[in-house]
């Protein structure tokens, strides 16, 4: 697919700088990561945890702090990206990686407790977000949870505009990026594919999941989740 291919090529450009990059990048970082950390203690004990469109392992990074014992599996379609979660990661023997198309892969049933991802599953077209959701409705063992850190598009125009203005605001006025920095942030955001919350909270129900919710947001920056 061409859109995954631009994607592909787009992060691998970034991967080097994308870490540091995130902080500056995202307004509201501390309280999209920190909801999506708290919102696991929901699950009763954590042994496997998947992370989807894991790119350099930041997300999986404050998941390996908060639970240093479970098994995290990290799958991201760009080799470079993952390679910067490999040495994020090396020698870490709880930590694997799966250089795999994350909108088309099998998935174990019921083998996790926890399913996460950070700004990724919004690059795939909403037809295939759904059947993403489908597949982690079934590799979620009971009681598990899918918590999603991700943008999502404005219910109207006025809430994207507003939602689009304030970001690259932010972007502009950051004295954190420099202007390469900035104009590659906005050449990225061209290939997103963003759905609004609310089909996303119905798609999850419908692949079997249950109390979707969202649980917080900045403008676009959303954390949603359910449960099994």
């Amino acid at each position: 697919m061409e859109t995954l291919q631009e994607i592909q090529n787009q992060f691998n450009a970034v991967s080097e700088k994308y870490d540091r990059q995130r902080r500056f990048l995202i307004p509201c970082f501390d309280d999209f990561y920190g909801t999506a950390l708290s919102l696991s203690e929901n699950v009763s004990r954590i042994k496997n945890i998947l992370d989807i469109g894991a790119g350099t392992g930041l997300m999986s990074a404050f998941f390996h702090e908060k639970y240093p014992n479970a098994k995290i599996t990290l799958v991201d379609i760009s080799k470079e990206t993952l390679k910067k979660a490999e040495e994020r990661f090396e020698g870490n023997e709880n930590i694997s990686f799966l250089n795999a198309d994350f909108s088309t892969m099998d998935l174990p049933e019921n083998h996790y407790e926890l399913v996460v991802s950070g700004l990724a599953i919004h690059h795939l077209p909403n037809e295939l977000k759904q059947q993403l959701f489908g597949r982690i409705a079934k590799t979620l063992k009971p009681g598990g949870w899918f918590i999603n850190a991700d943008q999502v598009l404005g219910e109207t125009q006025i809430a994207e505009k507003i939602y689009t203005e304030n970001w690259k605001n932010h972007v502009e006025q950051s004295p954190n990026l420099t202007d390469e920095e900035k104009q590659s942030a906005f050449e990225r955001i061209k290939v997103d594919i963003m759905a609004p919350l609310k089909p996303q909270l119905e798609w999850l129900e419908n692949a079997g999941l249950q109390n979707a919710n969202c649980y917080y947001q900045y403008y676009n920056f959303v954390v949603f989740a359910a449960n099994k």
